[in-house]
């Protein structure tokens, strides 16, 4: 089967409009959790959440379109074109062997919310004749390869957070069985809104740490109460490595391994076995690498980041042989299906820098969560091999690991 590298990347989130900006805040340990300000949180249990509170859509959009797409189609436009224009093709890449694999937990949300109450309180005929269109999960992938011309496969992953990671996935197989020469991964979310809030504050999910936004989110950390929820959007561009090479492509690293897997278990409550075994299904394919660094899923909550130890020194058979571990989900918050994505995007940026992304707000140990988790500020590292995790509601697993060409 074919190699497969990544030639081009794109990422928004609450930290930054592009990949360079966004990255350079994660690695000087900012964070963009605040206090929401899209809708009035008076009657929310949750106010906070790490919102992009200055991106325009007409920066991606006609004016006349833009009503046409929720906004996580538009934050996955964003970063979308920057992957593409990242990758510096030239006019003869051929369109119809390039595709699209997009991916969101939820999708248009706020724009079901909307013409919901717009049904209810004054009857279906007002509804928008764009609703559907616009929060349909994969029209991300419609909009895209519109917009790009992509007339290869188009396909989508909805497997809640950690369906950007399985869109990776699904492309890379895609270039290795030959159905494609290249292939566009977007992941996207934009759930902050008052039932994508409140649904999940209902759930117990989140952080309730209201009174100070910027250190609710504390992944690991023995005083971390629930996820804090996030935006925004990454892309990577996929091809084969000999497409790469005879083009003389920058390659950020070679896809070597992923596992998918489900817990068979609940539907919420995560088991340590389910994401275990993806790591273990990864590893193994990528030929059981020394691996460098891993971005883990560590979400904040208490189950998921006493799991995520558990099976990261089961798989390295024993807490001494585990390499450094970090989680930024605490300076861009939880964003759901873009997660993967964005994740796969900064690993692959840490990689090239040659720097180990921090955890930050980690203050209290926690005897189940003991690993490295560069809790001390970035630092400077080697990375050639770097494993990158994520896990859904469902009990529905992806992993994948990178390496340096």
């Amino acid at each position: 089967m074919k190699r497969v590298v990544v030639t081009g990347l794109g990422m928004i989130n609450s930290l930054g409009l592009d990949k360079e900006s966004a990255f350079t805040a994660i690695i000087n340990g900012k964070c963009g959790i605040k206090h929401i300000t899209s809708f009035d949180t008076e009657n929310q249990s949750v106010k906070i959440a790490g919102e992009i509170i200055d991106f325009d859509p007409l920066t991606v959009l006609d004016a006349k379109e833009v009503k046409k797409a929720d906004r996580f189609i538009q934050l996955g436009l964003k970063a979308a074109k920057e992957a593409i224009e990242d990758a510096k093709f030239t006019e003869s890449v051929d369109k119809e062997r390039f595709g699209v694999v997009s991916a969101s937990g939820i999708g248009g949300l706020p724009n079901i919310e909307k013409n919901s109450v717009v049904c209810e309180t004054k009857g279906s005929r007002k509804i928008s004749p764009f609703f559907i269109p616009s929060a349909l999960v994969n029209m991300l992938g419609g909009f895209v390869s519109i917009y790009e011309g992509l007339k290869g496969p188009n396909l989508s992953s909805v497997t809640a957070c950690a369906a950007s990671t399985h869109a990776i996935g699904e492309a890379a197989k895609c270039i290795m069985v030959g159905t494609a020469d290249k292939m566009l991964v977007v992941g996207a979310e934009a759930a902050i809104c008052p039932v994508g809030i409140g649904g999940f504050a209902a759930m117990k999910a989140l952080s309730t740490h209201n009174e100070d936004p910027t250190t609710a989110s504390r992944p690991f950390d023995a005083n971390r109460d629930g996820f804090v929820m996030g935006e925004g959007a990454g892309a990577l561009v996929l091809e084969s490595y000999d497409d790469a090479i005879a083009r003389g492509a920058t390659i950020y690293g070679e896809i070597i391994g992923f596992g998918e897997t489900a817990d068979a278990n609940h539907i919420t409550t995560p088991t340590m076995d389910g994401p275990l075994r993806a790591m273990q299904m990864a590893y193994k394919m990528a030929g059981e690498p020394k691996i460098d660094y891993i971005n883990a899923h560590g979400t904040s909550t208490p189950v998921n980041d006493k799991n995520e130890t558990a099976a990261l020194k089961t798989l390295f058979k024993g807490k001494e042989n585990c390499p450094p571990v970090s989680s930024i989900k605490g300076q861009v918050g939880h964003c759901l299906g873009a997660a993967g994505a964005i994740e796969a995007v900064t690993t692959l940026m840490a990689m090239r820098d040659g720097v180990l992304p921090p955890t930050i707000n980690y203050s209290t140990p926690d005897e189940n969560c003991d690993l490295d988790y560069i809790t001390e500020g970035a630092r400077k590292a080697s990375i050639n091999v770097a494993m990158s995790n994520s896990f859904g509601f469902g009990g529905t697993n992806g992993v994948v690991i990178f390496k340096k060409i």
